[in-house]
């Protein structure tokens, strides 16, 4: 199945709401399913930007 996970935002929670995101992403991958991941201020990301996010390099 593809997904496309929405995260990101502007509000004070887009800290939770892209570690979140990236957390559902990933379970989701393991899953087997094709994921996208969308933040709704930067748009599309790639897996290397994610994985970047994941390791701390900022949100």
């Amino acid at each position: 199945m593809r997904v496309t996970v929405l995260m990101g935002g502007t509000s004070s929670e887009r800290d939770v709401s892209l570690a979140s995101g990236l957390r559902v992403a990933g379970a989701l991958r393991e899953a087997g399913h094709v994921v996208r991941v969308v933040d709704t201020v930067r748009g599309g990301l790639s897996v290397e930007e994610e994985q970047a996010m994941l390791a701390g390099g900022g949100w």
